[in-house]
């Protein structure tokens, strides 16, 4: 009785054991699902959260590279406005009197005409120049402003027309125009019996600036004439300058 009672404890006690495995078993399962399931919800988490990274990254490339156009049209436009449009600007600012009859062969050259003003510090009389060169040459040939003899031409024979440079020729013209109204002693294009000195002295050389000061003291057309005389018979030329370069260079433009 004892053995079987024994034997019937295990037999029990087994059963209980074998009861008990399963339930593990199952929990082990749940245990797994849960921790994959977990795992498929980070791994999800993750995804999105390097999507999201990836997007944000995407945008922010768009948004320096739009950064970056927009900047350089900005660049883009200063360059444009120093190079085209602000010279235009300050030479109508700086120069003084309306061209009249002027033609396009002339005006090509008005910027070349005031950077050098600018340069020489005549800036106001750049239209005058244009003005000038309408009188000396319409624009015409090389030696745009006629000064191949005056003593700032360095690089071309002093002989009337060499100078085979348009560029070159308006930079020793103006440079020559500046010397002349140091000579004339005129201060402003406002200063109208200096201003005429100038012009004639341009035209003339030959210090005729310095004789009419000392002689009349100022430009006339009548002493201008006069020159001219003196400097045919001197040289046993046939003519010498322009006596009326004055009224020609100023019916060009109005100050």
């Amino acid at each position: 009785m004892t053995i079987q009672k024994k034997t019937a404890a295990k037999t029990k006690k087994a059963a209980g054991k074998s009861k008990e495995h399963p339930k593990e078993k199952t929990k082990e399962k749940t245990n797994g699902k849960t921790a994959s399931s977990a795992a498929r919800r980070t791994g999800k988490r993750s995804a999105r959260s390097k999507a999201s990274s990836s997007a944000a990254s995407e945008l922010r490339r768009k948004q320096v590279a739009k950064q970056r156009i927009l900047l350089g049209c900005a660049a883009l436009f200063v360059i444009l406005f120093l190079t085209l449009i602000l010279p235009r600007i300050t030479h109508h600012r700086e120069s003084s009197g309306r061209l009249v009859g002027v033609n396009s062969d002339v005006l090509q050259y008005s910027d070349a005409v005031a950077a050098q003003c600018r340069e020489f510090g005549i800036s106001e009389y750049s239209n005058l120049l244009l003005a000038m060169m309408q009188q000396e040459s319409s624009g015409q040939g090389t030696d745009v402003l006629q000064c191949s003899e005056s003593p700032f031409n360095t690089e071309y024979p002093n002989t009337p027309g060499s100078i085979a440079d348009a560029a070159y020729s308006i930079r020793v013209g103006v440079e020559t125009f500046a010397y002349c109204l140091d000579m004339a002693e005129c201060k402003s294009i406002s200063d109208t019996n200096a201003l005429k000195l100038a012009l004639q002295e341009y035209n003339f050389g030959n210090d005729y600036a310095g004789w009419a000061l000392e002689n009349y003291g100022g430009y006339s057309e009548e002493n201008a004439l006069e020159f001219s005389e003196r400097m045919k018979a001197q040289l046993g030329w046939e003519t010498y300058g322009d006596p009326q370069y004055v009224s020609h260079v100023l019916q060009y433009i109005r100050l």
